[in-house]
């Protein structure tokens, strides 16, 4: 990603105005999946095209000197994107090896689910092959939280991605994670020497 200016946004909030993030279809629900429909799904997570989209919707490549963009990239070259009016709190993160993330933060949970799941009922309408694989409530250090995993391949393509919503369970806002990723081929043969199915 080399050749992408790296911008600082500041969001300055004045008494008795509307803040940027509420502003913004992007921070809504809707505007997250569908944020995460068009850079992440229909890219199937290459990353040079999701930074493109976002780049063309006037996300912002976010400073890595702002904070700690390792913990988001997980060690790996790629980019972190904020999306335009929400001070940095819905973030696109896309790397190299197909991942692709989209962060939201102060974000009510159930509402993003349901997003996401219309998001997934309407690539398969349009003939993408989406199984939902995992469908929990989970308990991480005294949080609970609700996890969704899909099995997807869009139209024409060979190559299974894993789709996974991370979610919290209240109407109270959290911080929301959905992601992307490449589905590992199994191998023909299993160590016993028969075939997988």
């Amino acid at each position: 990603m080399r050749g992408v200016p790296t911008l600082v946004c500041l969001g300055l909030l004045l008494p008795g105005f509307v803040s940027a993030q509420e502003a913004s279809p992007w921070s809504t629900p809707e505007g997250v999946a569908r944020a995460f429909q068009k850079a992440c799904l229909l890219t199937s997570g290459n990353a040079d095209q999701a930074v493109d989209w976002a780049l063309s919707q006037g996300f912002e490549p976010v400073d890595a000197l702002r904070g700690n963009m390792d913990g988001l990239l997980s060690g790996q070259p790629g980019c972190v994107l904020a999306a335009p009016g929400t001070e940095g709190h819905v973030l696109l993160v896309a790397t190299q090896g197909r991942h692709c993330t989209v962060w939201a933060d102060n974000l009510q949970g159930p509402a993003l689910r349901s997003a996401v799941a219309e998001v997934m009922g309407m690539q398969a309408a349009k003939g993408a092959r989406v199984s939902q694989q995992v469908d929990r409530s989970i308990e991480r250090a005294g949080a609970w939280r609700h996890q969704t995993q899909w099995r997807y391949r869009d139209v024409g393509k060979t190559q299974d991605l894993g789709v996974g919503a991370v979610t919290t369970l209240s109407g109270a806002p959290g911080t929301q994670a959905l992601h992307l990723e490449p589905v590992p081929t199994q191998p023909a043969l299993a160590p016993d020497g028969l075939l997988t199915r």
